[in-house]
């Protein structure tokens, strides 16, 4: 077993493998795989490549916290580098890019209808702008997706809600 608090490094087949955590996206635990040789990167369940992620919000995770982390790895990514996602194709630092949008811009729109006094179930029935409509083909549909970042930005639990993960 190998524990750590923000980072590690292990060395392998002479290749560098940086280990960073970073916390309360995905969940609290979530750690980034750098593969610095390779330039390849594992974001595990932190990146969903062109779909709505799961956020466990019960584990410790946030929407927020998860578009923050995002915007602190995109600078990391070096050039060329091969990203394997949590879930959907090897992606590039584009597919990563648009993700960080997609969390941006659909936390800033349920926070604004939010802070217009929306009901949860209001925001559902009048739902996401269409630049956002892809995103939930995926398994997280956009019904769900407006849930999570709902529940987030209000520090709501999940709790006996469906769990798609």
């Amino acid at each position: 077993m190998i524990t750590f608090d923000q980072s590690l490094s292990v060395y392998f087949n002479g290749e560098e493998i940086k280990v960073i955590h970073f916390p309360a996206g995905h969940t609290d635990g979530d750690s980034i795989i750098f593969f610095t040789t390779s330039n390849v990167i594992h974001m595990g369940d932190d990146f969903f490549s062109g779909s709505f992620p799961f956020v466990d919000l019960d584990s410790g995770g946030s929407v927020q916290g998860m578009a923050k982390n995002i915007g602190e790895i995109i600078p990391k990514i070096s050039p060329g580098a091969k990203i394997i996602p949590g879930h959907g194709p090897i992606s590039s630092i584009d597919d990563v890019k648009a993700y960080h949008r997609m969390l941006l811009g659909t936390t800033a729109f349920i926070q604004k209808k939010i802070s217009a006094r929306k009901s949860l179930a209001q925001i559902k029935k009048e739902g996401l702008p269409a630049e956002w409509k892809s995103w939930g083909e995926g398994f997280i549909k956009t019904d769900q997706w407006i849930d999570l970042v709902y529940l987030s930005l209000t520090k709501q639990k999940m709790g006996g809600r469906s769990r798609a993960h």
